[in-house]
């Protein structure tokens, strides 16, 4: 199978998570591409592409395999191949991370934290005892961890991520507020919060002075009885 573009990836994820949610909601065995398409506001066209590009091909009039589908994707994404990370940086963003319990589902597991202060260390979060930066190098390199979960302050990211790189960690999932450069080889995932935030504050500002459907209604619901509308 040819490299799936960045793109095909994102929505095939999409996909998946979407499925996932759909079979705990619905009985439903079956699913069609203008379904999926409807939910997701993809062409369904494209839904049907993607999904042949992993190999799923549809029955006419009924559909998609529900479970069919989701295996498919755990296998090209790599879902069904457990891996494991570390997690560089046990603040507030990162105890989170840490405690996020739908990572198994993807199958991630993190296996250690790592941080500098001294108020940390030792602590415990989502199971695992907080361990000095000092020991990173030698627990990547023992347990042969190539992902890592970076969660620190701006300033010392870079040089985490060298080290990281220089540990033989293969992938860096970047959860700081800027942009890294890795080694060829290693993938870095940066994370973008402002992306997202943008994405809702251009939603707003369209909507500004809008009022949305059923907005009103729930206003009159609220309002004490015996008072009226002006």
């Amino acid at each position: 199978m040819a490299r799936l573009k960045r793109v095909v990836l994102d929505r095939l994820i999409r996909y998946y998570r979407y499925l996932v949610e759909f079979v705990v909601r619905q009985p439903a065995k079956t699913i069609t591409s203008a379904q999926i398409g409807k939910a997701l506001d993809v062409d369904p066209s494209q839904v049907r592409k993607d999904f042949a590009a992993v190999g799923l091909v549809g029955m006419s009039r009924i559909g998609y395999d529900v479970c069919e589908v989701c295996r498919a994707i755990r296998t090209v994404v790599g879902f069904d191949q457990p891996y494991t990370a570390v997690l560089v940086g046990a603040g507030q963003l990162g105890s989170a991370v840490m405690a996020y319990p739908e990572f198994e589902r993807y199958g991630l597991r993190i296996i250690a934290a790592f941080d500098v202060d001294p108020f940390k260390i030792g602590r415990r979060i989502g199971g695992h005892t907080i361990e000095p930066i000092d020991d990173l190098r030698e627990f990547v390199a023992t347990h042969e961890v190539r992902l890592a979960i970076l969660a620190t302050p701006v300033e010392v990211a870079q040089p985490l991520a060298d080290l990281l790189a220089a540990c033989g960690v293969q992938a860096i999932w970047n959860f700081t507020p800027t942009r890294l450069a890795v080694p060829a080889g290693v993938l870095a995932r940066n994370e973008r919060f402002s992306v997202g935030l943008g994405e809702i504050a251009y939603h707003l500002n369209r909507s500004r002075g809008r009022q949305p459907p059923g907005v009103r209604a729930c206003r009159e619901a609220a309002r004490p009885e015996g008072v009226t509308s002006s």
